[in-house]
Protein backbone atom coordinates (compact mmCIF):
# COMPACT_ATOMS: atom_id res chain seq x y z
CA UNK A 1 0.00 0.00 0.00
CA UNK A 2 2.86 2.35 0.90
CA UNK A 3 4.58 1.59 -2.40
CA UNK A 4 1.34 2.32 -4.29
CA UNK A 5 1.00 5.66 -2.47
CA UNK A 6 4.57 6.63 -3.33
CA UNK A 7 3.97 5.68 -6.98
CA UNK A 8 0.87 7.89 -7.07
CA UNK A 9 2.87 10.85 -5.75
CA UNK A 10 5.59 10.23 -8.34
CA UNK A 11 3.00 10.11 -11.12
CA UNK A 12 1.38 13.35 -9.99
CA UNK A 13 4.77 15.05 -9.78
CA UNK A 14 5.61 13.85 -13.28
CA UNK A 15 2.33 15.15 -14.70
CA UNK A 16 2.93 18.54 -13.07
CA UNK A 17 6.38 18.68 -14.57
CA UNK A 18 4.89 17.91 -17.99
CA UNK A 19 2.35 20.76 -17.83
CA UNK A 20 2.02 22.24 -21.31
CA UNK A 21 2.48 26.00 -21.77
CA UNK A 22 -0.42 27.66 -23.53
CA UNK A 23 1.58 30.56 -24.93
CA UNK A 24 5.23 31.28 -25.64
CA UNK A 25 6.50 34.41 -27.38
CA UNK A 26 9.64 36.53 -27.57
CA UNK A 27 9.31 40.31 -27.87
CA UNK A 28 12.54 41.54 -29.41
CA UNK A 29 13.33 45.28 -29.29
CA UNK A 30 15.81 46.81 -31.73
CA UNK A 31 17.04 50.21 -32.81
CA UNK A 32 20.05 50.43 -35.11
CA UNK A 33 22.14 48.10 -32.97
CA UNK A 34 21.88 44.69 -31.31
CA UNK A 35 18.35 43.66 -30.31
CA UNK A 36 17.23 42.63 -26.82
CA UNK A 37 14.43 40.19 -25.97
CA UNK A 38 11.72 39.66 -23.37
CA UNK A 39 10.50 36.04 -23.16
CA UNK A 40 6.91 35.42 -22.05
CA UNK A 41 5.34 32.06 -21.20
CA UNK A 42 1.76 31.43 -20.11
CA UNK A 43 1.34 28.24 -18.09
CA UNK A 44 -1.42 27.66 -15.53
CA UNK A 45 1.00 25.68 -13.36
CA UNK A 46 2.40 29.08 -12.31
CA UNK A 47 0.95 32.26 -10.77
CA UNK A 48 1.26 35.99 -11.38
CA UNK A 49 3.57 36.31 -8.34
CA UNK A 50 7.35 36.30 -8.74
CA UNK A 51 8.63 32.69 -8.77
CA UNK A 52 12.39 32.22 -8.65
CA UNK A 53 13.60 29.78 -11.26
CA UNK A 54 10.74 30.64 -13.61
CA UNK A 55 10.80 34.44 -13.61
CA UNK A 56 14.27 35.83 -14.29
CA UNK A 57 15.19 39.36 -13.27
CA UNK A 58 16.50 41.54 -16.09
CA UNK A 59 20.16 42.53 -16.08
CA UNK A 60 20.03 46.25 -16.81
CA UNK A 61 23.27 46.48 -18.78
CA UNK A 62 23.58 48.91 -21.71
CA UNK A 63 27.27 48.75 -22.51
CA UNK A 64 27.05 50.18 -26.05
CA UNK A 65 25.61 53.45 -27.31
CA UNK A 66 23.13 51.42 -29.41
CA UNK A 67 22.19 48.95 -26.65
CA UNK A 68 18.50 48.62 -25.81
CA UNK A 69 16.58 46.65 -23.16
CA UNK A 70 13.18 44.95 -23.22
CA UNK A 71 11.53 43.62 -20.05
CA UNK A 72 8.23 43.01 -18.28
CA UNK A 73 7.09 43.57 -14.71
CA UNK A 74 6.21 40.94 -12.13
CA UNK A 75 4.93 43.22 -9.41
CA UNK A 76 7.66 45.85 -9.30
CA UNK A 77 10.44 43.52 -10.50
CA UNK A 78 11.68 44.04 -14.06
CA UNK A 79 12.21 40.61 -15.64
CA UNK A 80 13.69 39.39 -18.89
CA UNK A 81 11.84 36.06 -18.65
CA UNK A 82 8.34 35.72 -17.19
CA UNK A 83 6.27 32.59 -16.63
CA UNK A 84 2.73 33.33 -15.45
CA UNK A 85 -0.79 31.94 -15.58
CA UNK A 86 -2.05 34.84 -17.74
CA UNK A 87 0.11 37.20 -19.78
CA UNK A 88 -2.80 39.51 -20.65
CA UNK A 89 -2.56 42.74 -18.71
CA UNK A 90 1.20 42.30 -18.28
CA UNK A 91 3.00 45.64 -18.04
CA UNK A 92 6.03 45.96 -20.32
CA UNK A 93 9.03 48.23 -20.12
CA UNK A 94 12.01 49.14 -22.24
CA UNK A 95 15.08 51.34 -22.33
CA UNK A 96 16.03 53.27 -25.42
CA UNK A 97 19.61 53.86 -26.52
CA UNK A 98 21.76 56.95 -26.91
CA UNK A 99 21.41 57.43 -30.67
CA UNK A 100 18.08 56.21 -32.07
CA UNK A 101 14.60 57.69 -32.28
CA UNK A 102 13.01 54.84 -34.27
CA UNK A 103 12.51 51.36 -32.81
CA UNK A 104 10.91 48.05 -33.73
CA UNK A 105 9.40 45.33 -31.55
CA UNK A 106 9.39 41.98 -33.38
CA UNK A 107 7.34 39.00 -32.22
CA UNK A 108 9.42 35.83 -32.51
CA UNK A 109 8.89 32.10 -32.02
CA UNK A 110 5.20 32.48 -31.19
CA UNK A 111 3.51 29.35 -29.84
CA UNK A 112 -0.16 29.83 -28.95
CA UNK A 113 -2.63 27.01 -28.29
CA UNK A 114 -4.81 29.09 -25.95
CA UNK A 115 -7.34 29.94 -28.65
CA UNK A 116 -6.99 33.65 -27.82
CA UNK A 117 -5.71 36.40 -30.07
CA UNK A 118 -2.92 38.35 -28.40
CA UNK A 119 -2.20 42.05 -28.76
CA UNK A 120 0.51 44.54 -27.90
CA UNK A 121 -1.08 47.81 -26.75
CA UNK A 122 0.59 51.21 -27.07
CA UNK A 123 -0.96 53.66 -24.60
CA UNK A 124 0.73 56.69 -26.12
CA UNK A 125 -0.70 56.00 -29.57
CA UNK A 126 -3.89 54.40 -28.18
CA UNK A 127 -3.66 51.46 -30.55
CA UNK A 128 -3.27 47.70 -30.43
CA UNK A 129 -1.24 45.42 -32.70
CA UNK A 130 -1.97 41.72 -33.08
CA UNK A 131 0.92 39.53 -31.99
CA UNK A 132 1.72 37.22 -34.90
CA UNK A 133 4.86 35.21 -35.56
CA UNK A 134 7.52 37.53 -37.07
CA UNK A 135 5.07 40.44 -36.92
CA UNK A 136 6.43 43.86 -35.99
CA UNK A 137 5.44 47.10 -34.29
CA UNK A 138 7.32 50.30 -35.11
CA UNK A 139 7.36 53.34 -32.85
CA UNK A 140 9.37 56.44 -32.03
CA UNK A 141 10.81 57.51 -28.68
CA UNK A 142 13.02 60.30 -27.36
CA UNK A 143 16.73 59.89 -27.95
CA UNK A 144 18.91 59.01 -25.00
CA UNK A 145 18.89 56.09 -22.58
CA UNK A 146 15.34 56.59 -21.31
CA UNK A 147 13.23 54.05 -19.42
CA UNK A 148 9.67 53.78 -20.79
CA UNK A 149 7.67 51.76 -18.30
CA UNK A 150 4.15 53.13 -18.71
CA UNK A 151 3.48 52.86 -22.44
CA UNK A 152 3.18 49.19 -23.48
CA UNK A 153 1.32 46.15 -22.17
CA UNK A 154 -0.20 42.91 -23.41
CA UNK A 155 -3.91 43.29 -24.13
CA UNK A 156 -6.56 44.91 -26.32
CA UNK A 157 -8.71 47.10 -24.10
CA UNK A 158 -11.04 49.94 -24.97
CA UNK A 159 -10.19 52.90 -22.76
CA UNK A 160 -12.78 55.62 -22.24
CA UNK A 161 -10.73 58.29 -20.50
CA UNK A 162 -7.76 58.91 -18.22
CA UNK A 163 -6.59 60.93 -15.23
CA UNK A 164 -3.14 61.98 -14.02
CA UNK A 165 -2.32 62.02 -10.32
CA UNK A 166 -0.43 64.73 -8.48
CA UNK A 167 2.87 64.49 -6.58
CA UNK A 168 1.05 62.82 -3.69
CA UNK A 169 -0.80 60.34 -5.92
CA UNK A 170 -4.22 62.04 -5.71
CA UNK A 171 -6.60 63.50 -8.30
CA UNK A 172 -10.26 64.39 -8.62
CA UNK A 173 -12.24 62.74 -11.40
CA UNK A 174 -15.57 62.72 -13.22
CA UNK A 175 -16.69 61.33 -16.58
CA UNK A 176 -20.11 62.12 -18.06
CA UNK A 177 -20.32 59.87 -21.14
CA UNK A 178 -20.44 56.43 -19.51
CA UNK A 179 -20.02 54.48 -16.29
CA UNK A 180 -16.31 53.68 -15.94
CA UNK A 181 -13.89 51.73 -13.75
CA UNK A 182 -10.10 51.89 -13.29
CA UNK A 183 -8.43 49.65 -15.86
CA UNK A 184 -4.69 50.23 -16.34
CA UNK A 185 -2.15 50.28 -14.86
CA UNK A 186 -2.95 48.52 -11.62
CA UNK A 187 -2.94 50.44 -8.36
CA UNK A 188 -5.56 53.18 -8.77
CA UNK A 189 -8.38 53.34 -6.20
CA UNK A 190 -11.50 55.48 -6.63
CA UNK A 191 -13.28 56.87 -3.56
CA UNK A 192 -16.65 58.38 -2.82
CA UNK A 193 -16.70 60.90 0.02
CA UNK A 194 -18.89 62.17 2.84
CA UNK A 195 -18.22 65.16 5.09
CA UNK A 196 -17.89 64.60 8.83
CA UNK A 197 -18.55 68.03 10.38
CA UNK A 198 -19.16 66.78 13.92
CA UNK A 199 -16.31 69.01 15.03
CA UNK A 200 -16.64 72.25 13.01
CA UNK A 201 -13.05 73.13 13.81
CA UNK A 202 -11.69 69.82 12.51
CA UNK A 203 -13.85 68.77 9.58
CA UNK A 204 -12.90 65.54 7.80
CA UNK A 205 -14.02 63.93 4.55
CA UNK A 206 -14.41 60.18 4.93
CA UNK A 207 -13.42 58.36 1.75
CA UNK A 208 -14.73 54.88 0.90
CA UNK A 209 -13.37 52.83 -2.02
CA UNK A 210 -15.72 52.07 -4.93
CA UNK A 211 -15.25 49.62 -7.79
CA UNK A 212 -16.92 51.68 -10.55
CA UNK A 213 -17.97 55.27 -11.13
CA UNK A 214 -21.42 56.20 -12.48
CA UNK A 215 -21.50 58.68 -15.36
CA UNK A 216 -21.33 62.23 -14.10
CA UNK A 217 -20.49 61.38 -10.50
CA UNK A 218 -17.46 62.91 -8.85
CA UNK A 219 -14.82 60.90 -6.99
CA UNK A 220 -11.32 61.28 -5.67
CA UNK A 221 -8.72 58.76 -6.86
CA UNK A 222 -5.37 57.69 -5.48
CA UNK A 223 -2.47 55.78 -7.01
CA UNK A 224 1.22 56.31 -7.71
CA UNK A 225 2.56 59.85 -7.88
CA UNK A 226 2.49 61.72 -11.21
CA UNK A 227 1.04 58.74 -13.08
CA UNK A 228 -1.55 58.58 -15.84
CA UNK A 229 -4.26 55.97 -15.24
CA UNK A 230 -6.83 54.75 -17.75
CA UNK A 231 -10.51 53.87 -17.30
CA UNK A 232 -12.66 51.43 -19.25
CA UNK A 233 -16.42 51.60 -19.66
CA UNK A 234 -18.20 49.62 -16.94
CA UNK A 235 -21.28 47.53 -17.73
CA UNK A 236 -23.11 49.00 -14.76
CA UNK A 237 -21.87 51.12 -11.87
CA UNK A 238 -23.90 50.94 -8.62
CA UNK A 239 -25.11 54.27 -7.29
CA UNK A 240 -22.61 55.94 -4.98
CA UNK A 241 -24.89 56.20 -1.95
CA UNK A 242 -23.99 59.06 0.36
CA UNK A 243 -21.44 60.53 -2.02
CA UNK A 244 -21.08 64.29 -1.58
CA UNK A 245 -18.31 64.80 -4.13
CA UNK A 246 -19.65 66.63 -7.18
CA UNK A 247 -18.35 65.97 -10.68
CA UNK A 248 -18.00 68.65 -13.34
CA UNK A 249 -19.36 67.29 -16.63
CA UNK A 250 -18.64 70.66 -18.24
CA UNK A 251 -16.39 73.57 -17.28
CA UNK A 252 -18.09 75.11 -14.25
CA UNK A 253 -18.05 78.76 -13.21
CA UNK A 254 -17.44 78.87 -9.44
CA UNK A 255 -19.76 81.89 -9.25
CA UNK A 256 -22.63 79.55 -10.14
CA UNK A 257 -21.98 77.31 -7.13
CA UNK A 258 -23.92 78.48 -4.07
CA UNK A 259 -21.58 76.85 -1.58
CA UNK A 260 -18.02 76.97 -0.40
CA UNK A 261 -15.94 74.97 -2.90
CA UNK A 262 -13.23 72.59 -1.74
CA UNK A 263 -10.77 71.00 -4.16
CA UNK A 264 -7.85 68.59 -3.79
CA UNK A 265 -4.47 70.29 -3.54
CA UNK A 266 -0.99 69.14 -2.63
CA UNK A 267 0.54 71.56 -0.18
CA UNK A 268 3.89 70.73 1.36
CA UNK A 269 3.76 67.12 0.12
CA UNK A 270 0.37 66.35 1.69
CA UNK A 271 -2.92 66.39 -0.20
CA UNK A 272 -6.06 67.72 1.49
CA UNK A 273 -9.15 69.72 0.54
CA UNK A 274 -8.63 73.46 0.40
CA UNK A 275 -11.23 76.15 -0.15
CA UNK A 276 -11.15 77.40 -3.72
CA UNK A 277 -11.32 81.19 -3.92
CA UNK A 278 -10.31 81.68 -7.55
CA UNK A 279 -12.46 82.82 -10.47
CA UNK A 280 -11.29 80.39 -13.18
CA UNK A 281 -13.71 77.65 -14.25
CA UNK A 282 -13.38 74.24 -12.66
CA UNK A 283 -12.43 72.08 -15.67
CA UNK A 284 -14.69 69.35 -17.02
CA UNK A 285 -13.63 65.97 -15.69
CA UNK A 286 -12.64 67.34 -12.28
CA UNK A 287 -14.58 67.13 -9.02
CA UNK A 288 -15.05 69.18 -5.87
CA UNK A 289 -16.73 69.07 -2.46
CA UNK A 290 -19.36 71.77 -1.83
CA UNK A 291 -20.12 72.84 1.74
CA UNK A 292 -23.04 75.05 2.72
CA UNK A 293 -21.68 78.54 3.26
CA UNK A 294 -21.34 79.43 6.92
CA UNK A 295 -19.33 81.99 8.79
CA UNK A 296 -15.78 80.89 9.37
CA UNK A 297 -15.62 78.11 6.76
CA UNK A 298 -12.30 76.25 7.26
CA UNK A 299 -9.49 76.87 4.80
CA UNK A 300 -8.47 73.18 4.89
CA UNK A 301 -10.34 69.88 5.35
CA UNK A 302 -8.47 66.65 5.99
CA UNK A 303 -9.23 63.40 4.17
CA UNK A 304 -9.64 60.08 5.96
CA UNK A 305 -9.58 56.80 4.04
CA UNK A 306 -11.57 53.76 5.18
CA UNK A 307 -9.52 50.55 5.15
CA UNK A 308 -11.79 47.57 4.28
CA UNK A 309 -10.10 45.19 1.85
CA UNK A 310 -12.18 42.11 1.22
CA UNK A 311 -9.44 40.31 -0.68
CA UNK A 312 -7.10 40.42 2.31
CA UNK A 313 -9.55 38.34 4.32
CA UNK A 314 -9.35 35.44 1.89
CA UNK A 315 -7.11 32.55 2.87
CA UNK A 316 -3.60 33.12 1.53
CA UNK A 317 -3.43 29.46 0.52
CA UNK A 318 -6.05 29.95 -2.22
CA UNK A 319 -4.37 30.44 -5.60
CA UNK A 320 -4.98 33.83 -7.25
CA UNK A 321 -5.54 34.03 -11.00
CA UNK A 322 -5.27 37.32 -12.90
CA UNK A 323 -7.34 37.79 -16.06
CA UNK A 324 -8.64 40.56 -18.33
CA UNK A 325 -12.29 41.01 -19.32
CA UNK A 326 -13.83 43.91 -21.27
CA UNK A 327 -10.54 45.78 -21.03
CA UNK A 328 -10.34 45.50 -17.23
CA UNK A 329 -8.01 43.37 -15.11
CA UNK A 330 -9.51 41.16 -12.39
CA UNK A 331 -8.25 38.63 -9.85
CA UNK A 332 -10.04 35.29 -9.32
CA UNK A 333 -9.39 33.80 -5.89
CA UNK A 334 -11.37 30.67 -5.18
CA UNK A 335 -15.03 31.28 -6.11
CA UNK A 336 -14.69 35.06 -5.79
CA UNK A 337 -13.59 37.73 -8.27
CA UNK A 338 -11.96 40.99 -7.18
CA UNK A 339 -10.81 44.11 -8.98
CA UNK A 340 -7.25 45.38 -8.61
CA UNK A 341 -8.26 47.51 -5.63
CA UNK A 342 -9.37 44.44 -3.67
CA UNK A 343 -13.14 44.94 -3.91
CA UNK A 344 -15.28 41.89 -4.65
CA UNK A 345 -17.14 42.31 -7.96
CA UNK A 346 -19.16 39.09 -8.16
Amino acid sequence: MKKLFISAIALATCLMAMATPQIYVELRLAGSGVSNALVLTEDDAYTSAYESGADVEKIMDQSLSTSVLMYGFVGTTACGEIVTDNIEGLQLGLKTNEVDANYTITFKNLYNISGRTLYLYDLQENQSTEITNNGTYNFTAPAGQVAINDRFFIGNPSFATSVTTNADGWASFAYYTADVAPAYPAGLTAYKGALDDTDPDNMVVDLTAVSAIPAGDGVFVHGAANTTYYFSAAASAPALTGNQIVGCTTATDPADITAAIYTLRNVGGTTALYQYVGTDDIPAGKAYLPIAITAGAPARIAIRVAQPTDVREVEATVKAEKFMEDGKIFIRRGDNIYNLQGQKVN
